[in-house]
Protein backbone atom coordinates (compact mmCIF):
# COMPACT_ATOMS: atom_id res chain seq x y z
CA UNK A 1 0.00 0.00 0.00
CA UNK A 2 3.29 2.25 0.71
CA UNK A 3 3.67 3.49 -3.02
CA UNK A 4 -0.53 3.09 -3.60
CA UNK A 5 -0.78 6.35 -5.42
CA UNK A 6 2.91 7.68 -7.14
CA UNK A 7 2.18 6.41 -10.32
CA UNK A 8 -1.28 8.59 -10.63
CA UNK A 9 1.06 11.51 -8.87
CA UNK A 10 3.76 11.83 -11.23
CA UNK A 11 1.37 10.65 -13.81
CA UNK A 12 -0.60 14.13 -12.64
CA UNK A 13 2.35 16.44 -11.72
CA UNK A 14 3.92 15.78 -15.65
CA UNK A 15 0.07 16.78 -16.54
CA UNK A 16 -1.28 13.61 -18.39
CA UNK A 17 -4.51 13.16 -16.13
CA UNK A 18 -5.41 17.22 -15.59
CA UNK A 19 -7.32 18.31 -18.66
CA UNK A 20 -10.13 20.68 -17.18
CA UNK A 21 -8.64 23.39 -14.96
CA UNK A 22 -11.28 25.59 -16.15
CA UNK A 23 -13.84 23.35 -14.88
CA UNK A 24 -12.66 22.62 -11.45
CA UNK A 25 -16.06 22.39 -9.40
CA UNK A 26 -16.44 18.48 -8.87
CA UNK A 27 -14.21 16.82 -5.61
CA UNK A 28 -12.13 15.08 -8.79
CA UNK A 29 -11.26 18.40 -10.49
CA UNK A 30 -10.27 19.74 -7.13
CA UNK A 31 -7.63 16.78 -5.97
CA UNK A 32 -6.43 17.02 -9.13
CA UNK A 33 -5.52 20.32 -8.79
CA UNK A 34 -4.73 19.87 -5.58
CA UNK A 35 -1.86 17.43 -6.62
CA UNK A 36 -0.22 19.84 -8.97
CA UNK A 37 -0.96 23.10 -6.93
CA UNK A 38 -0.72 22.33 -3.10
CA UNK A 39 2.44 23.35 -1.65
CA UNK A 40 2.16 20.24 1.50
CA UNK A 41 2.26 17.59 -1.42
CA UNK A 42 4.81 18.81 -3.64
CA UNK A 43 6.99 19.42 -0.10
CA UNK A 44 5.94 15.87 0.49
CA UNK A 45 6.86 15.01 -3.11
CA UNK A 46 10.75 16.21 -2.86
CA UNK A 47 11.43 14.57 0.50
CA UNK A 48 10.08 11.47 -1.24
CA UNK A 49 12.96 11.86 -3.98
CA UNK A 50 15.26 12.90 -0.96
CA UNK A 51 14.27 9.96 0.84
CA UNK A 52 14.99 7.32 -1.70
CA UNK A 53 18.65 7.97 -2.20
CA UNK A 54 19.31 7.17 1.77
CA UNK A 55 19.85 3.67 0.30
CA UNK A 56 22.47 4.80 -2.23
CA UNK A 57 24.27 6.82 0.27
CA UNK A 58 24.34 3.81 2.33
CA UNK A 59 25.32 1.40 -0.29
CA UNK A 60 28.42 3.46 -1.59
CA UNK A 61 30.26 2.34 2.09
CA UNK A 62 30.47 -0.86 0.58
CA UNK A 63 31.52 -0.32 -2.80
CA UNK A 64 34.76 0.17 -4.55
CA UNK A 65 35.99 3.54 -4.26
CA UNK A 66 38.06 4.27 -7.74
CA UNK A 67 40.12 7.72 -7.71
CA UNK A 68 42.46 8.98 -10.61
CA UNK A 69 44.94 11.69 -10.26
CA UNK A 70 47.26 13.58 -12.47
CA UNK A 71 49.72 16.53 -11.60
CA UNK A 72 51.63 18.41 -13.19
CA UNK A 73 54.88 20.93 -11.85
CA UNK A 74 57.74 23.39 -13.35
CA UNK A 75 60.97 23.92 -10.86
CA UNK A 76 63.13 26.89 -11.52
CA UNK A 77 66.46 26.89 -9.77
CA UNK A 78 70.28 28.29 -9.88
CA UNK A 79 72.87 26.81 -8.91
CA UNK A 80 76.19 28.71 -8.03
CA UNK A 81 79.18 27.41 -7.82
CA UNK A 82 81.95 30.18 -6.27
CA UNK A 83 85.08 27.89 -6.85
CA UNK A 84 84.34 26.91 -9.95
CA UNK A 85 83.22 30.13 -10.88
CA UNK A 86 79.65 28.82 -12.65
CA UNK A 87 76.34 29.49 -12.56
CA UNK A 88 73.49 27.32 -13.66
CA UNK A 89 69.68 27.20 -14.35
CA UNK A 90 68.35 24.26 -13.60
CA UNK A 91 64.71 23.22 -14.61
CA UNK A 92 62.77 20.23 -13.94
CA UNK A 93 59.30 19.60 -15.60
CA UNK A 94 57.44 16.71 -13.38
CA UNK A 95 54.47 15.14 -14.78
CA UNK A 96 52.57 11.74 -13.59
CA UNK A 97 49.17 10.17 -13.24
CA UNK A 98 47.88 7.61 -10.89
CA UNK A 99 44.52 5.34 -10.27
CA UNK A 100 43.71 4.14 -7.03
CA UNK A 101 40.96 1.51 -5.63
CA UNK A 102 40.18 0.44 -2.66
CA UNK A 103 37.24 -2.04 -1.28
CA UNK A 104 36.55 -2.64 2.14
CA UNK A 105 36.58 -5.95 2.93
CA UNK A 106 35.63 -6.11 6.27
CA UNK A 107 33.56 -2.69 7.28
CA UNK A 108 30.62 -3.30 9.82
CA UNK A 109 30.18 0.18 10.56
CA UNK A 110 29.38 0.49 6.66
CA UNK A 111 27.40 -2.81 6.76
CA UNK A 112 24.82 -1.39 9.17
CA UNK A 113 24.82 2.28 7.80
CA UNK A 114 23.61 0.18 4.06
CA UNK A 115 21.08 -1.42 6.24
CA UNK A 116 20.04 1.77 7.70
CA UNK A 117 19.84 3.44 4.18
CA UNK A 118 17.32 0.76 3.45
CA UNK A 119 14.83 1.39 6.08
CA UNK A 120 15.68 5.30 5.59
CA UNK A 121 14.36 4.68 2.00
CA UNK A 122 11.08 2.46 2.90
CA UNK A 123 10.21 5.05 5.49
CA UNK A 124 10.52 7.77 3.09
CA UNK A 125 8.17 5.63 0.71
CA UNK A 126 5.72 4.98 4.08
CA UNK A 127 5.41 8.72 4.58
CA UNK A 128 4.99 9.83 0.80
CA UNK A 129 1.80 7.31 0.77
CA UNK A 130 0.81 8.99 3.98
CA UNK A 131 1.13 12.16 2.99
CA UNK A 132 -0.67 11.24 -0.45
CA UNK A 133 -3.85 9.67 1.70
CA UNK A 134 -3.77 12.88 3.81
CA UNK A 135 -4.14 14.98 1.12
CA UNK A 136 -7.08 12.87 0.21
CA UNK A 137 -8.60 14.16 3.52
CA UNK A 138 -7.55 17.37 3.42
CA UNK A 139 -9.31 17.79 -0.14
CA UNK A 140 -12.58 15.77 0.75
CA UNK A 141 -12.75 17.38 4.39
CA UNK A 142 -12.65 20.92 2.39
CA UNK A 143 -14.92 20.02 -0.06
CA UNK A 144 -17.56 18.77 1.78
CA UNK A 145 -17.21 21.51 4.37
CA UNK A 146 -18.18 23.51 1.22
CA UNK A 147 -21.26 21.62 0.73
CA UNK A 148 -21.94 21.70 4.51
CA UNK A 149 -21.63 25.98 4.29
CA UNK A 150 -24.05 25.55 1.15
CA UNK A 151 -26.88 23.29 3.00
CA UNK A 152 -26.77 25.63 6.23
CA UNK A 153 -26.78 28.83 4.08
CA UNK A 154 -30.27 27.36 2.26
CA UNK A 155 -31.60 26.48 5.50
CA UNK A 156 -30.99 30.12 7.03
CA UNK A 157 -32.01 32.12 3.82
CA UNK A 158 -35.55 29.92 3.82
CA UNK A 159 -35.79 30.28 7.47
CA UNK A 160 -35.16 33.80 7.06
CA UNK A 161 -37.77 33.98 4.40
CA UNK A 162 -40.12 32.01 6.49
CA UNK A 163 -39.64 34.27 9.15
CA UNK A 164 -40.25 37.31 7.01
CA UNK A 165 -44.12 35.84 5.94
CA UNK A 166 -44.37 35.54 9.18
CA UNK A 167 -43.72 38.50 10.47
CA UNK A 168 -45.96 40.08 7.32
CA UNK A 169 -48.83 37.78 8.18
CA UNK A 170 -48.55 38.87 11.86
CA UNK A 171 -48.03 42.68 10.93
CA UNK A 172 -51.22 42.49 8.90
CA UNK A 173 -53.34 41.19 11.56
CA UNK A 174 -52.12 43.14 14.22
CA UNK A 175 -53.30 46.26 11.77
CA UNK A 176 -56.68 44.85 11.73
CA UNK A 177 -56.95 44.27 15.61
CA UNK A 178 -56.61 40.15 15.59
CA UNK A 179 -53.60 40.22 17.46
CA UNK A 180 -51.86 42.02 20.23
CA UNK A 181 -48.42 44.16 19.14
CA UNK A 182 -46.39 41.62 21.10
CA UNK A 183 -47.05 38.65 18.67
CA UNK A 184 -45.15 41.96 16.22
CA UNK A 185 -42.44 42.00 18.56
CA UNK A 186 -41.87 38.47 18.96
CA UNK A 187 -41.73 38.40 15.14
CA UNK A 188 -39.78 40.72 14.32
CA UNK A 189 -36.95 39.23 16.84
CA UNK A 190 -37.08 36.21 15.33
CA UNK A 191 -36.72 37.56 11.90
CA UNK A 192 -34.20 39.65 12.90
CA UNK A 193 -31.92 36.51 14.07
CA UNK A 194 -32.75 35.27 10.98
CA UNK A 195 -31.19 37.63 8.78
CA UNK A 196 -27.84 37.51 11.76
CA UNK A 197 -27.72 33.51 11.38
CA UNK A 198 -27.78 34.05 7.20
CA UNK A 199 -24.98 36.59 7.32
CA UNK A 200 -22.78 34.43 9.20
CA UNK A 201 -23.16 31.05 6.94
CA UNK A 202 -22.59 33.70 3.90
CA UNK A 203 -19.58 34.37 5.55
CA UNK A 204 -18.69 30.52 6.36
CA UNK A 205 -19.20 29.83 3.45
CA UNK A 206 -16.94 32.06 1.49
CA UNK A 207 -14.00 30.88 4.28
CA UNK A 208 -14.75 26.88 3.47
CA UNK A 209 -13.71 28.41 -0.55
CA UNK A 210 -10.95 30.09 0.41
CA UNK A 211 -9.64 26.95 1.82
CA UNK A 212 -10.25 24.88 -1.28
CA UNK A 213 -8.10 27.46 -3.10
CA UNK A 214 -5.50 27.10 -1.08
CA UNK A 215 -5.24 23.74 -2.25
CA UNK A 216 -5.75 24.47 -5.77
CA UNK A 217 -4.08 28.07 -6.28
CA UNK A 218 -7.60 28.99 -8.06
CA UNK A 219 -10.88 30.19 -7.11
CA UNK A 220 -14.18 28.09 -7.11
CA UNK A 221 -17.78 29.23 -7.97
CA UNK A 222 -19.71 26.01 -9.26
CA UNK A 223 -19.14 23.28 -6.54
CA UNK A 224 -20.76 20.27 -7.07
CA UNK A 225 -23.56 18.90 -4.59
CA UNK A 226 -23.90 15.48 -3.05
CA UNK A 227 -26.76 13.69 -4.57
CA UNK A 228 -29.71 13.14 -2.02
CA UNK A 229 -30.06 9.49 -2.75
CA UNK A 230 -26.06 8.94 -1.61
CA UNK A 231 -25.97 6.01 0.74
CA UNK A 232 -25.58 6.00 4.38
CA UNK A 233 -24.09 2.70 5.16
CA UNK A 234 -22.68 0.84 8.06
CA UNK A 235 -18.70 0.02 7.10
CA UNK A 236 -18.10 -2.81 5.81
CA UNK A 237 -16.47 -5.78 7.31
CA UNK A 238 -18.89 -4.74 10.49
CA UNK A 239 -16.65 -5.58 12.63
CA UNK A 240 -14.13 -2.92 14.42
CA UNK A 241 -11.55 -6.34 14.99
CA UNK A 242 -11.65 -6.40 11.44
CA UNK A 243 -10.73 -2.72 10.53
CA UNK A 244 -8.35 -3.23 13.51
CA UNK A 245 -6.58 -6.04 11.57
CA UNK A 246 -6.39 -4.01 8.08
CA UNK A 247 -4.34 -1.23 10.46
CA UNK A 248 -1.86 -2.96 11.93
CA UNK A 249 -1.29 -4.24 8.63
CA UNK A 250 -1.83 -1.56 6.35
CA UNK A 251 -1.87 1.91 8.31
CA UNK A 252 0.41 4.40 6.47
CA UNK A 253 1.85 5.74 9.67
CA UNK A 254 2.68 2.38 11.42
CA UNK A 255 4.81 1.69 8.31
CA UNK A 256 6.90 5.11 8.53
CA UNK A 257 7.31 4.32 12.62
CA UNK A 258 8.54 0.63 11.83
CA UNK A 259 11.07 1.63 9.49
CA UNK A 260 12.04 4.76 11.71
CA UNK A 261 12.32 1.87 14.36
CA UNK A 262 14.65 -0.55 11.74
CA UNK A 263 16.76 2.78 10.53
CA UNK A 264 17.31 3.31 14.51
CA UNK A 265 18.37 -0.23 15.09
CA UNK A 266 20.72 0.06 12.53
CA UNK A 267 22.35 3.14 13.45
CA UNK A 268 22.66 1.60 16.77
CA UNK A 269 24.23 -1.62 15.91
CA UNK A 270 26.92 0.73 13.60
CA UNK A 271 27.69 2.84 15.87
CA UNK A 272 28.68 0.10 18.16
CA UNK A 273 30.56 -1.70 15.09
CA UNK A 274 32.93 1.49 15.60
CA UNK A 275 34.75 -0.02 17.89
CA UNK A 276 35.81 -3.70 15.30
CA UNK A 277 38.78 -3.99 13.28
CA UNK A 278 38.29 -2.75 9.48
CA UNK A 279 40.14 -4.68 6.44
CA UNK A 280 40.93 -2.72 3.12
CA UNK A 281 42.07 -3.89 0.13
CA UNK A 282 44.00 -1.24 -2.17
CA UNK A 283 45.28 -1.71 -5.93
CA UNK A 284 47.32 1.19 -7.48
CA UNK A 285 48.98 2.43 -10.41
CA UNK A 286 51.27 5.80 -11.15
CA UNK A 287 53.21 6.79 -14.12
CA UNK A 288 55.67 9.55 -13.78
CA UNK A 289 58.46 11.26 -15.75
CA UNK A 290 60.97 14.31 -14.81
CA UNK A 291 62.35 16.45 -17.66
CA UNK A 292 65.64 17.78 -16.48
CA UNK A 293 67.45 20.49 -18.07
CA UNK A 294 70.47 20.82 -15.57
CA UNK A 295 72.12 23.68 -17.50
CA UNK A 296 75.55 22.25 -17.91
CA UNK A 297 77.19 22.97 -21.36
CA UNK A 298 79.83 20.20 -20.77
CA UNK A 299 77.34 17.52 -20.91
CA UNK A 300 76.87 17.76 -23.90
CA UNK A 301 72.77 18.34 -23.98
CA UNK A 302 72.62 19.40 -20.21
CA UNK A 303 69.32 17.57 -20.45
CA UNK A 304 68.32 14.04 -18.98
CA UNK A 305 64.77 12.65 -18.13
CA UNK A 306 63.61 10.11 -16.18
CA UNK A 307 60.34 7.91 -15.95
CA UNK A 308 58.92 5.53 -13.52
CA UNK A 309 55.91 2.95 -13.55
CA UNK A 310 54.48 0.73 -11.18
CA UNK A 311 51.38 -0.74 -9.62
CA UNK A 312 50.87 -1.20 -5.82
CA UNK A 313 48.53 -3.71 -4.30
CA UNK A 314 47.98 -3.55 -0.14
CA UNK A 315 45.72 -4.69 2.38
CA UNK A 316 45.72 -2.73 5.74
CA UNK A 317 43.81 -3.24 9.04
CA UNK A 318 42.80 -0.29 11.19
CA UNK A 319 41.52 -0.58 14.72
CA UNK A 320 40.43 2.21 16.84
CA UNK A 321 41.62 2.27 20.13
CA UNK A 322 41.14 5.29 21.85
CA UNK A 323 39.03 8.27 20.63
CA UNK A 324 38.55 10.15 23.59
CA UNK A 325 35.49 8.47 24.70
CA UNK A 326 33.64 9.74 21.77
CA UNK A 327 32.99 6.00 20.29
CA UNK A 328 31.51 4.60 23.47
CA UNK A 329 29.37 8.11 23.93
CA UNK A 330 27.78 7.84 20.45
CA UNK A 331 27.06 4.37 20.81
CA UNK A 332 25.49 5.13 24.12
CA UNK A 333 23.43 7.74 22.26
CA UNK A 334 22.56 5.80 19.28
CA UNK A 335 21.00 2.59 21.36
CA UNK A 336 18.55 5.71 23.33
CA UNK A 337 17.82 7.11 20.09
CA UNK A 338 16.38 3.46 19.11
CA UNK A 339 14.72 3.22 22.65
CA UNK A 340 12.95 6.42 21.41
CA UNK A 341 11.97 4.77 18.21
CA UNK A 342 10.90 1.70 19.90
CA UNK A 343 8.72 3.39 22.17
CA UNK A 344 7.26 5.57 19.13
CA UNK A 345 6.28 2.76 17.23
CA UNK A 346 4.41 1.72 20.16
CA UNK A 347 2.84 5.02 21.20
CA UNK A 348 1.68 4.85 17.24
CA UNK A 349 0.14 1.61 17.14
CA UNK A 350 -1.58 1.78 20.42
CA UNK A 351 -2.80 5.41 18.64
CA UNK A 352 -4.07 3.68 15.80
CA UNK A 353 -5.85 0.96 16.96
CA UNK A 354 -7.87 3.29 19.35
CA UNK A 355 -8.28 5.99 16.47
CA UNK A 356 -9.46 3.23 13.94
CA UNK A 357 -12.22 1.84 16.71
CA UNK A 358 -13.48 5.09 17.45
CA UNK A 359 -13.91 6.07 13.87
CA UNK A 360 -16.11 2.67 13.23
CA UNK A 361 -18.10 3.81 16.32
CA UNK A 362 -18.22 7.02 14.74
CA UNK A 363 -18.83 5.82 11.08
CA UNK A 364 -21.70 2.96 12.72
CA UNK A 365 -23.56 6.30 14.77
CA UNK A 366 -23.68 8.42 11.88
CA UNK A 367 -25.88 5.88 9.75
CA UNK A 368 -28.11 5.82 12.61
CA UNK A 369 -28.09 9.82 13.47
CA UNK A 370 -28.90 10.51 9.36
CA UNK A 371 -32.02 8.24 9.54
CA UNK A 372 -33.34 9.34 12.72
CA UNK A 373 -32.27 12.86 11.77
CA UNK A 374 -33.93 12.58 8.14
CA UNK A 375 -37.20 11.35 10.09
CA UNK A 376 -36.81 14.39 12.47
CA UNK A 377 -36.95 16.60 9.48
CA UNK A 378 -40.21 14.84 8.45
CA UNK A 379 -41.55 15.02 11.69
CA UNK A 380 -40.90 18.85 12.33
CA UNK A 381 -42.96 19.50 8.73
CA UNK A 382 -45.52 17.81 10.19
CA UNK A 383 -45.67 19.78 13.86
CA UNK A 384 -45.31 22.89 11.75
CA UNK A 385 -48.66 22.32 9.98
CA UNK A 386 -50.34 21.14 12.84
CA UNK A 387 -48.79 24.59 14.72
CA UNK A 388 -49.78 26.75 11.69
CA UNK A 389 -53.23 25.36 11.55
CA UNK A 390 -53.81 25.81 15.15
CA UNK A 391 -52.55 29.92 15.04
CA UNK A 392 -54.92 30.47 12.18
CA UNK A 393 -57.74 29.23 14.07
CA UNK A 394 -56.00 30.88 17.65
CA UNK A 395 -55.86 27.86 19.38
CA UNK A 396 -51.85 28.47 19.25
CA UNK A 397 -49.96 31.26 19.54
CA UNK A 398 -46.81 32.90 17.61
CA UNK A 399 -44.36 32.05 19.68
CA UNK A 400 -45.40 28.16 19.56
CA UNK A 401 -45.14 28.42 15.53
CA UNK A 402 -41.55 30.55 15.87
CA UNK A 403 -40.20 27.66 18.05
CA UNK A 404 -41.54 25.08 16.24
CA UNK A 405 -40.60 26.65 12.64
CA UNK A 406 -36.86 27.25 14.34
CA UNK A 407 -36.96 23.14 14.74
CA UNK A 408 -37.75 22.51 11.56
CA UNK A 409 -34.83 24.19 10.11
CA UNK A 410 -32.35 23.30 13.31
CA UNK A 411 -33.46 19.49 12.14
CA UNK A 412 -32.32 20.46 8.18
CA UNK A 413 -29.60 21.82 9.34
CA UNK A 414 -28.57 18.72 11.89
CA UNK A 415 -29.62 16.37 8.80
CA UNK A 416 -27.26 17.75 6.27
CA UNK A 417 -24.58 18.11 8.84
CA UNK A 418 -24.64 14.53 9.78
CA UNK A 419 -24.53 13.16 6.11
CA UNK A 420 -20.81 15.26 5.44
CA UNK A 421 -19.74 14.37 9.32
CA UNK A 422 -20.33 10.70 7.99
CA UNK A 423 -18.41 10.83 4.42
CA UNK A 424 -15.81 12.75 6.38
CA UNK A 425 -15.74 10.39 8.89
CA UNK A 426 -15.59 7.38 6.33
CA UNK A 427 -12.42 8.57 4.88
CA UNK A 428 -10.90 8.90 7.82
CA UNK A 429 -11.75 5.30 8.85
CA UNK A 430 -10.24 4.07 5.67
CA UNK A 431 -7.16 6.36 6.02
CA UNK A 432 -6.70 4.82 9.64
CA UNK A 433 -7.04 1.49 8.05
CA UNK A 434 -4.84 1.78 5.47
CA UNK A 435 -7.16 1.39 2.69
CA UNK A 436 -8.04 4.55 1.83
CA UNK A 437 -6.59 5.36 -2.23
CA UNK A 438 -7.30 7.62 -5.15
CA UNK A 439 -10.50 5.44 -5.99
CA UNK A 440 -12.56 7.01 -3.50
CA UNK A 441 -12.22 10.25 -4.73
CA UNK A 442 -13.85 8.87 -8.49
CA UNK A 443 -16.21 6.98 -6.55
CA UNK A 444 -17.63 9.90 -4.14
CA UNK A 445 -17.38 12.01 -7.59
CA UNK A 446 -20.01 9.84 -9.06
CA UNK A 447 -22.39 10.74 -6.62
CA UNK A 448 -22.16 14.65 -7.19
CA UNK A 449 -24.53 16.76 -9.28
CA UNK A 450 -24.06 20.21 -10.78
CA UNK A 451 -26.00 22.97 -8.76
CA UNK A 452 -29.01 24.03 -10.78
CA UNK A 453 -29.23 27.06 -11.90
CA UNK A 454 -29.80 30.28 -9.54
CA UNK A 455 -33.85 31.51 -10.21
CA UNK A 456 -34.99 34.81 -9.23
CA UNK A 457 -36.62 33.67 -6.28
CA UNK A 458 -33.55 31.86 -4.75
CA UNK A 459 -31.14 35.21 -5.33
CA UNK A 460 -33.28 37.16 -3.95
CA UNK A 461 -33.70 35.18 -0.87
CA UNK A 462 -29.93 36.36 0.10
CA UNK A 463 -30.28 40.01 -0.37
Amino acid sequence: MQNFCKPVLLALSAGLLFSHATLADTLVDIYELSLNNDPTIRAAEASYRAGQEAVVLGRSGILPQIAASADYSHLDNQNVNTLLDTNRDITTDATGWGVNLSQPLFDMPAWFTFQQGKSLTGQAGAQFAADQQDLIIRVSTAYFNVLRAIDNLKASQAQEAANKRQLEQTQQRFDVGLIAITDVHEAQASYDLAVATRLGDEGNLGISIEVLSVLTGQSHSNIWLLKEDYPIENPDPAGKDEWVAFAMENNQDIKVATFARDAAESSAQSAKAVHYPTLDARLGYNDSRNDIDDGDPLDGTGRYDSNQKGSSIALSVNLPLYAGGGISASSRQAYELYNRAVELYAGTTRTTVQKTRALHIQVSTDVARTKARKQAVISSRSALDATQAGYEVGTRNIVDVLTVQQNLFSAIRDYSNTRYDYVINMLNLKQSAGTLSPQDIYDLNKWLTNPPAPTASSSGQSK
